[in-house]
Order: structure tokens, then sequence, then C-alpha cells
């Protein structure tokens, strides 16, 4: 047991005394001064910019230590990027051999701040377009050198901040704060390859039109694929984005999944819009209208997003937009060649202001581009609305059917149900559908374009109760009328959604009451004579003629 005992200790002493050899061989061989002479002179000679360092370390089991490394503003003065530490973990038996093998980078509380200055130049530009000047930077006395035969293949980052700046405030401010571990290799040729790469997002929080974005979590990459788990905070509303990209270098393939638990539509939508130039946008819109779809199929050959696939699902829980709410809103989409499929989408939705009901819409859409007049260009898609119980306030097209038939009691309709077919094409939505109450029932049948301009031929059915609210003038004419005594009024509402115009169909009212007369005519005059049957032609000559008036 004693014999076990001083073979221990002996063998700790030798651990020592060789440790302090290595220790003293090491500071020996890579001396402070030495490092300093490699690392400051080729810094600067790279970046253009001057390189400070406080202090440098080494150490038999830390590695090369350097503290509070910063490269500076063009002036010289402000930190551009700042390095509270820098680690250097190298392997021994290498250094033996006078060869500087790195295992391990580990870059401690970086700090960066990138400005957008005036005109889209960045503070790092002139560092993207250096190239090496006048004589290189002074190599370190023959002998004395350190030859690096191998990079990290380990490199990681902690507390690191990013911080963004934009001087003509065309993008917000924000900063960013992560840790990161990447792992990987140089290949023979200079090359880099990545094996593994993690994001750990402490916080991305931005300032975007009074409103305060943040976000976090975590993103991890490898050779092959890129996966997010994200959670934002925007406003008030919670989401959360779920996804994978894989073949993210050559032909990239997402499934991203979105799921909002609460949103306000309006301002998430306001977020991304920024309303051009009033004086270009008609030449805007006319140079649209005039490229077709093979114009579109041509800009999309060089279009960086036709590689580009997308798939997924959006999921809303519950939303606003401005007087409405809706709920479980349920949206499939597919992104291939430029070509974007919403197909299918579910929303239940509900209005208490001017649209005072609950109803429900599904469908599909599809659309080419990025642009909104591509968009609205190649929008094509079709959808159906079911309303319930409900009513209408405030409309100014109920407004001028009330003001023209003279019954008050379409001013501000009450209705029991309603159906809408939607049918978008030709930057238009056609719509064909009614609302009906036990008082009216009303059938809208045309279209609507992006422009909020109407064409909508109308057929307004009205009960005997209301046909006693007439106008005279309506009064007097005779509308078509079924067994229960409910008359159909022929309307046409053109204008434009915020200045309708509603006026009486007289074509459609010729073609609905016309047949019905003849026949009735036709029965009478069989019943009489030659020459009365030809008094009795012009009295309905003159009988159409006082109904047209």
């Amino acid at each position: 047991m004693k014999r076990v005992f001083k073979i221990s200790i002996i063998v700790i002493v030798i651990l020592i005394v060789l440790a302090i050899g290595l220790n003293i061989f090491i500071k020996a061989y890579l001396s402070k001064d030495k490092l300093k002479m490699i690392i400051l002179p080729k810094a600067e000679a790279l970046t253009g910019r001057k390189v400070t360092l406080q202090e440098i370390q080494v150490s038999l089991f830390k590695g090369i230590v350097a503290k509070e490394l910063s490269i500076k503003e063009r002036d010289a003065k402000r930190d551009f990027l700042k390095i509270r530490e820098f680690v250097l973990s190298y392997r021994l038996l290498p250094l033996l051999k006078k060869e500087l093998v790195l295992s391990k980078v580990t870059i401690g509380s970086p700090s960066l701040t990138i400005l957008r200055e005036r005109g889209g130049v960045y503070n790092f530009s002139d560092m993207m377009k250096r190239r090496p000047e006048g004589p290189p930077a002074p190599s370190p006395p023959k002998g004395q050198g350190l030859p690096i035969s191998v990079v990290a293949d380990k490199f990681f980052i902690r507390d690191a901040r990013v911080i963004w700046m934009d001087e003509e405030r065309k993008f917000p401010d924000f900063t960013v704060a992560f840790d990161a571990e990447f792992k990987g290799a140089i290949e023979k040729d200079g090359t880099p390859r990545l094996e593994f790469g993690r994001f750990l997002l402490k916080e991305m929080k931005a300032n975007l039109k009074d409103m305060v974005i943040k976000a976090s979590g975590k993103i991890e990459i490898d050779s092959k694929a890129i996966r997010a788990d994200l959670e934002a905070l925007i406003g008030e509303d919670s989401l959360r984005l779920s996804t994978t990209v894989k073949d993210y270098l050559s032909t990239p393939d997402v499934i991203a999944n979105f799921h909002a638990k609460t949103l306000d539509l309006e301002r998430f939508l306001a977020l991304g819009s920024e309303k051009k130039a009033t004086e270009s946008e008609p030449k805007r819109r006319e140079i649209s209208k005039k490229v077709g779809e093979e114009g579109e199929a041509e800009r999309l050959e060089s279009d960086p997003f036709k590689k580009l696939k997308a798939r997924g699902q959006v999921l809303v829980d519950v939303g606003k937009y401005q007087d409405y709410t809706f709920k479980d809103f349920r949206m499939n989409y597919q992104y291939a060649k430029g070509v974007m499929k919403i197909e299918p989408f579910d929303i239940k939705f509900s209005g208490r202001n001017s649209f005072n009901t609950d109803g429900s819409m599904n469908g599909n859409l599809q659309f080419v581009g990025q642009e909104v007049s591509t968009i609205q260009r190649t929008l094509r898609g079709k959808a159906v609305a079911n309303l319930g119980k409900g009513v209408i306030k405030k409309s100014k097209i109920f407004d001028a059917i009330s003001l023209l038939t003279g019954i008050g009691e379409l001013k501000n309709p009450g209705f029991d149900q309603g159906l809408f077919h939607f049918d978008i094409r030709e930057e238009k939505v056609y719509l064909d559908g009614f609302l009906k109450s036990g008082l009216f029932k009303i059938s809208p049948r045309g279209w609507v374009n992006f422009e909020k301009i109407l064409e909508l031929p109308t057929e307004l059915k009205i009960s005997p109760s209301l046909t006693k609210g007439l106008r005279k003038k309506f009064a007097s004419i005779e509308f078509l009328e079924d067994e229960q005594g409910w008359k159909t009024i022929p309307l046409k509402i053109k204008g434009t959604v915020d200045e309708p115009k509603v006026s009486l169909d007289e074509g459609a009212l010729v073609k609905q009451i016309g047949p019905i007369f003849k026949r009735g005519l036709e029965r009478f005059l069989e019943r009489q004579g030659s020459e009365e049957r030809k008094s009795s032609k012009k009295k309905e000559k003159i009988i159409l003629e006082d109904l047209l008036k």
C-alpha cells in the first residue's frame, strides 16, 4: 500500500513538473509581442482600420486569450466591432513541433454596430471594397513565425450584440442579442465547410411605426437544411413561426407554418406597406396593364424566387380587421415557379358596426409575383360566403336604394340570411348572391374592381308591406309581381363604393314585363275580330311606350 502511495506521489510530481515545463515553453514560443506582431498589422492591412488590442495572454490550459480587441470606425475613434474576449484553444502535441493547430475559437461578448449612412452607404462598405495597398505588413523574423496548419473546427460566440441604425430612416433600427456555435472545417482549397451551426436568438427588438416588435427562438443549420422555431411579439399579438429550409444553397425548399393566437391584421399589414410617390403611380399602372402573362413568365426566368419552393399552413385563432373580428382562420399555401396557390382557406367572421352579422367564408386563391400591381393583375380565385342574421348600417348603397325607391326600411335593413359567390379574375371581383328577410330580397350580380368601381345589375324584391312605401313614380309602374304580392324592381348600381349611383334598370324592366304583357294581350286579341285586332295592336304599342316613359 505504501509503495502504491509513493508511486502516485512520484507521478503527480512528474506531471506538475511537465506542466510547468510546457507552460514555460509555450510562453517562450508564443510570446505576447510575437502574437501582437502577427495579429495587429495583418488585421489593419485587411480592414484598413485601426485595430487595438489591450492585452493578450498565453496559458497552457486556456490557450491564447486576447482581451478588448476592437476595430475602429473610419474616424479611428468610435468602435465598429468590439470583442471583450477572444480565445484560441490549441492542441498541445502539434505545438511541440512548432505548429499551431487550433481546436476551438471562442468569441466572448462581441458588439457590432452597423450604420446605413445617407446615400445607402454602410459603415463597412470601404472594408468590403478594400484591396491591399502599398508594401505588405512586416512579417515576423525568420524562425519566429507561427505556421497554422489547421483552422479551428469549432467556433463559439457568446453574448453577442448587433446594433442596426439607418440615418435616412428608410429601415427601422433594431438590436439583436444571441449566442451561436458552429462546427466545420476548411477544405484544402480554402473552401469553408459547415457541418453544424446553432443560433440561440435571445432577443431581437425593433421599433416599427410606433410598434415594438420582439422575437426570440433558435435556428439550427447543417449542410442540408436550416430549421427555425421562433416566437414573436408584435405589439400585443403573439405569433410563432416553425420552418425548415432544405437545399438552401441551391434550390430552397421551404416548409413554414405560422400560428398566431391573436392578430390585429390591419396593423400587421401596415408594417410592410410603404406608399410610393403618387406621381409615378399612373405610369406604373399603365406599364402594369401592358405586361401580359408571357411577359410575367419571361420576367420570372431571371427572378431569384423562381427556384424557391414553399408550402405550409397559416393559423390564426382570433384576429381583428377594422370593424370585423375573425377566428379559426386556416390557410394552406404552396409556392412554386413564382406562383402562389392558396387552397383552401376557411374563416369565420363577425361584424359589430356598419355590417353587423356573423358568417363564414371558404375558397381558393392564386397569384404571381411579389409586387402589389403584379398580384392584382394575376390574382385568380373563387370563394363562397355564408351570412347569418344581421343588420347593415351606414351603407351608401342602401342609402341610395332607399332614396330612389322611397322605402325607409331599406336604409338600415335587417336580414335573416345571405349567400354570395365570388369569382376573382381580370382584376375584378365578380359576385352573385343575395340577402333576404321577411320584407325584402336583394340579389346583386356584377363586379367590383380594385379601384372600388361598381357595375352591379341588381334585382330587388319587396313584400306587399313595403310596396306601400314606394314613391309615386314607382307605384305607377307595373312591376313583375308573384302570387304572394311581392314586386320585383330591377336596379342598376354604378359609380364607386364610396359614391354609388343607383337607378332603375329600364332595359331589364322591359325584358321582365314585356313578354308577360304581350302574352296577356295575345290571349285577349284571340277573342277579338280582325278589325278589333288592329286597334288593339295600336293600343299595345302606346301602352308599351307609356310604360317605358
